[in-house]
This record gives C-alpha cells, structure tokens and sequence, in this order.
C-alpha cells in the first residue's frame, strides 16, 4: 500500500480554486505522465492513460477514473482502476481530494491509498515510494504554477 498524501497551497480563494480544479483536462496536464484523458460523463467519469518510467519498466496504464464530487463542501472521492498493458501489473487508487480556505488562497489536501501489484510490485516498497513522492512533488509545483497563471 502507498499512502498519497499531500497538502498543496493554492493562490486562489476556493471559490475560483474550485471552478479551475474542474478543468479536468488542464489539472491532468500537471500530472506527470499523464497523457490523455476524457470525459464520459461529466463530473464523474473518465478515461486516462498514463505513461511513465518505474525503476526499469516503462509503464502504460489505461485508468478508469470515478469522481464523486461534494460540492458543498469542496470535497472529491476519486477512485481509479487500470492494469499496465505491457506488464499486466494492476493499478488501483482512492483518493479524497479537500479544498479548505488558508491565508492568501486556498489549501488543497489529498489524502489516499494506491495500491500496485505484479512486476511494478515486485520493485519494492522503497522504489516506489520515491516515484510516488517525486510525482506528488512534481503535481504540487505544476498545479500551484498553473493555477498562479489563473490568478493573474
């Protein structure tokens, strides 16, 4: 099991903070790897393929992605099933997605559990914590950069 946790200070105030995570294609653009998405229904059902590099494997992994949105409290449960296509490793993912008011913007938490089986499991724990902490890494910088262009 690999925790996904992470607390990301965001420019915005939550209102626009809210309305700018919702678009769904720009925010997986901030996910390192991420290559494609689409959405089958809105606000709820998607598609994405995510392409990247795990110790020695190169890893492609077609998600099916379910959002369950709270709105009145700014409040995401997403899940994500896949299986990589060239490994068979399978992929699952549950995630609740906060956002919260904090000085100056916004506070987004996340808060999850992802859980990697077959080849990509046999890398080991540490091996995989540190891909999963540089992706986190690289989604805070990204989404912050992106949501300060918003801002401006």
């Amino acid at each position: 099991m690999i925790d996904l946790a992470r607390t990301i200070d965001l420019p915005l105030a939550p209102d626009r903070a809210w309305a700018a995570l919702w678009d769904v294609p720009a925010v997986a653009r901030c996910l390192p790897g991420c290559e494609t998405v689409e959405e089958i229904e809105p606000k709820r059902r998607y598609k994405a393929t995510v392409k990247d590099r795990v110790g020695p494997f190169s890893v492609t992994i077609p998600l099916d992605v379910t959002v369950e949105p709270s709105e009145a409290d700014r409040r995401l449960r997403i899940t994500a099933t896949g299986r990589d296509s060239i490994l068979g490793s399978p992929v699952r993912m549950s995630l609740v997605v906060r956002l919260a008011p904090a000085d100056g913007g916004s506070q987004l938490t996340l808060d999850g559990k992802a859980e990697v089986g077959g080849k990509l499991a046999a890398l080991g724990q540490a091996v995989m914590h540190r891909k999963t902490r540089d992706v986190l890494d690289a989604f805070a910088r990204q989404l912050g950069d992106m949501l300060t262009a918003h801002a401006s």
